[in-house]
């Protein structure tokens, strides 16, 4: 199957202050979605990890037309566009039950050695695919470099890498990262804005116990869009870099 579907309801436990799907179980649903489909294909984890191997996730950029609410029923829709260098890129759709877009997402990943945790190409018979795959896109563009934080004033958001932020692969997982950069919003923005585009880079791993500042400054570009440079305390290393753009609700 080149195309996959899958029905998911918008529990409360998935929702936010607004009673909306949050971001961040949004690409925790692309995730499941994408690992369910690679799976079917023969490309899933445990078919990588007999060579040694994982998927991660470099680069995502989600577009977002409407969060559903709680208890809405959605469907999710995947498909593999082939390789670009050492990208395998995937695109996936968020649908309600009227059949309306509510969302539509590309994403860039990369095969990873589980020992040396340095990426690899995809395999030669995965690129050999490449016009077996649909030409449909989900988007105008595929995930982008999201731009370095731009100079002035910044805020700094501390945390802890806690045990339910490590994934299997034994480091933070991608969606994570969304839940920590919505924390460095107020109640009252989030309760009067919507997210527009979500970019996100993943840059190196981060892992249990490490001390994690988000630096959080608005975009050089838009002044309804912020960069979150997700950073290791302890050596300062890039662990992952946000950019997300807003609009204000409509009445």
């Amino acid at each position: 199957m080149i195309t996959f579907e899958r029905n998911y309801p918008v529990n409360f436990f998935n929702t936010d202050i607004t009673g909306r799907l949050s971001p961040g179980a949004m690409f925790s649903f692309f995730e499941d979605l994408a690992g369910r489909h690679a799976n079917e294909l023969g490309w899933g984890r445990d078919n990588l990890m007999n060579d040694g191997t994982f998927w991660a996730l470099s680069r995502m950029i989600v577009k977002v037309e409407r969060l559903p609410l709680a208890l809405e029923e959605l469907t999710l829709r995947t498909w593999p566009r082939g390789t670009d260098l050492i990208y395998a890129l995937r695109d996936l759709e968020m649908y309600d039950a009227s059949g309306n877009r509510l969302a539509g997402a590309s994403s860039s990943w990369v095969i990873v050695d589980y020992h040396t945790r340095k990426a690899q190409r995809p395999d030669r018979a995965l690129a050999n695919m490449n016009m077996l795959f649909p030409e449909k896109k989900a988007l105008g563009t595929n995930a982008r470099k999201v731009p370095p934080l731009p100079a002035g004033d910044h805020r700094i958001t501390g945390l802890r890498v806690m045990l339910d932020d490590i994934d299997v692969n034994s480091h933070v997982n991608n969606a994570r990262y969304v839940y920590w950069a919505i924390n460095c919003y107020e109640p009252e923005f989030l309760g009067t804005h919507t997210p527009d585009t979500i970019e996100v880079n993943y840059i190196q791993e981060g892992h249990l116990g490490e001390n994690i500042k988000i630096i959080t400054a608005s975009a050089a570009d838009d002044t309804t869009a912020f960069i979150h440079s997700v950073r290791r305390e302890s050596d300062d290393t890039e662990l992952c870099r946000l950019r997300m753009s807003w609009q204000e609700n409509r009445l």
